[in-house]
């Protein structure tokens, strides 16, 4: 699993684009009214309903280890000293 960035701290950030959370934010669910309007979920309880769904819904694709977006550094390092015995032996 990916490291976090501070100790005992659950969530992270996340970025998307504002139409992406326009889109996500008519999926809340209205929990209350109170005397100032209406009271929806929250985008971090819609998100988990959304991952909760999709892997119900298609649990092949689901991985069992957690997947970093980037390769640490040495494998990258790995990589490129690769490339560069390829391209010498050109």
């Amino acid at each position: 699993m990916p490291k976090k960035r501070k100790e005992g701290n659950v969530n992270t950030t996340m970025s998307l684009s504002w139409s992406d959370k326009n889109r996500l934010r008519r999926l809340g669910r209205k929990i209350k009214t109170t005397k100032n309007g209406d009271v929806y979920e929250a985008d971090s309880v819609i998100v988990h309903r959304i991952i909760e769904y999709y892997y119900s819904m298609h649990p092949s694709e689901v991985k069992s280890k957690t997947t970093s977006t980037y390769p640490l550094k040495n494998q990258g390092e790995a990589r490129l000293s690769y490339s560069l015995v390829e391209s010498s032996s050109v």
